[in-house]
């Protein structure tokens, strides 16, 4: 219950920090466990991985903003971590089964 709790916690941290670098390292220290016990006991109680978790938020969100905001997507890769508009592009498409332009103007 407790390590529920605490990854919990985690997750409403890990949603306020999108925008800003997070690793498995830093995560780890915000939780107070090892690295290796906080993928584990995440996986367990998330049923994500934690760097999945993180890029799926961070994609949820940078979707969020392709249709709220008239942004360029490259602008919104980088405010979401990604290093290039390519490899944002990328991994939503892979997420997503479309690229971040047809998103914004389609759906």
């Amino acid at each position: 219950m407790i390590q529920t709790n605490i990854i919990q916690d985690l997750v409403f941290w890990i949603e306020g920090h999108l925008e800003e670098p997070l690793n498995v390292k830093r995560v780890a220290s915000k939780s107070g466990y090892s690295q290796w016990h906080l993928q584990r006991l995440f996986k367990d109680i998330t049923g994500d991985s934690l760097a999945y978790y993180i890029r799926k938020k961070r994609l949820q969100s940078a979707a969020s903003e392709l249709k709220q905001s008239k942004r360029s997507i490259a602008e919104i890769a980088y405010q979401y971590q990604f290093d290039s508009q390519q490899s944002f592009t990328r991994a939503f498409k892979k997420m997503f089964s479309t690229t971040p332009s047809d998103y914004r103007y389609h759906s």
